[in-house]
């Protein structure tokens, strides 16, 4: 019996979302791609986010057969929840949308139809940054389609690492490390994709339209979030580090290991004139202040801030946290 798998599977974790849910599920819904699936995962949402995209699905009796709803029995946060759905997903690409955003009619048709005319392992499109009424920014996503040097430039934050932008061919899904925490999840595993790859395209379209909630908890500049933060981003980091040590380190490569370690390592900037965290933001990559002293990557700024803080003299009314 010949079985025919979708052309694309998107992953959409629920939790919390019914002021956005209708607008991310039509969105979906009304996709140009015909031959697509969708998988929602409800990570015990606490509201009516699941009454709400079952009222929409209603409008949308095409779309019906090819769309799953799972509820998970206990709450297991962003990166348990996408990892439930690649186990459900049988498209032959894979993508992910978060659903407090949304997605513009022909994303995936356009992503899709890119990959096969390229024969690419990946694709990647640009997206919008929008509170979805004042606030539009337009984000450039990519700089280049060698797969090597678009690690590099997300390592370095010129390029994006979300995975919400970026169809893989679900091959690239074997054997992934799935992170545990949700910050810094993107790019623990968008590397680990990314180096399985060896054609990759790019479509500057702004297809994706990421929320941008100021209200967010990672807007929180409390001691407990900062602390919260930095745990849950190191904790991921260690899973690039890992990956990549495995793998064999190009000289470029660790250049922009210094920057993506310093990255995470400032997190704490917010806290770090106490002594517990002091202690903490210099000892966490031992090496990093001369390796970040002596790069070509670090700004003259971000030095200057090391070694201020090296020397314990901070501006405090700028990066104290509230307690």
């Amino acid at each position: 019996m010949l079985i025919i798998m979708p052309k694309v599977s998107v992953i959409v974790p629920v939790y919390g979302v019914e002021r956005y849910m209708e607008r991310c599920a039509r969105s979906l819904f009304e996709q140009t791609l015909d031959d697509i699936e969708f998988i929602f995962v409800d990570d015990c949402s606490p509201d009516r986010s699941l009454d709400i995209l079952n009222e929409v699905l209603e409008e949308y009796v095409d779309r019906q057969l090819q769309t799953q709803i799972v509820r998970l029995d206990q709450n297991g946060g962003l990166p348990n929840a996408r990892k439930v759905g690649l186990r459900l997903a049988t498209g032959n690409y894979i993508i992910h949308c978060d659903s407090d955003d949304w997605v513009e009619r022909d994303m995936y048709r356009a992503m899709y139809e890119k990959a096969i005319k390229t024969n690419a392992d990946m694709v990647v499109c640009d997206f919008m940054v929008t509170d979805g009424d004042s606030f539009n920014e337009r984000k450039e996503a990519c700089h280049t389609t060698e797969p090597m040097q678009f690690m590099e430039n997300c390592l370095l934050r010129k390029d994006h690492w979300a995975l919400w932008n970026k169809l893989f061919k679900r091959e690239a899904y074997s054997h992934v490390v799935h992170p545990q925490e949700a910050m810094g999840e993107d790019m623990a595993t968008t590397i680990q994709l990314v180096w399985k790859c060896q054609m990759m395209a790019y479509i500057p379209e702004p297809y994706y339209n990421y929320y941008y909630n100021p209200d967010s908890i990672t807007k929180t500049r409390t001691i407990d979030a900062c602390v919260h933060r930095y745990k849950q981003l190191i904790a991921n980091a260690y899973i690039v580090l890992d990956f990549l040590e495995e793998k064999g380190l190009s000289e470029d490569m660790r250049e922009s290991l210094v920057d993506y370690k310093n990255f995470i390592r400032s997190v704490l900037y917010p806290v770090v004139w106490q002594k517990e965290y002091y202690q903490i933001w210099n000892q966490i990559f031992p090496s990093l202040n001369r390796e970040l002293l002596l790069s070509r990557h670090i700004p003259i700024a971000d030095k200057l801030r090391v070694i201020l803080t090296i020397l314990h003299i901070y501006p405090r009314k700028q990066h104290r946290a509230k307690k």
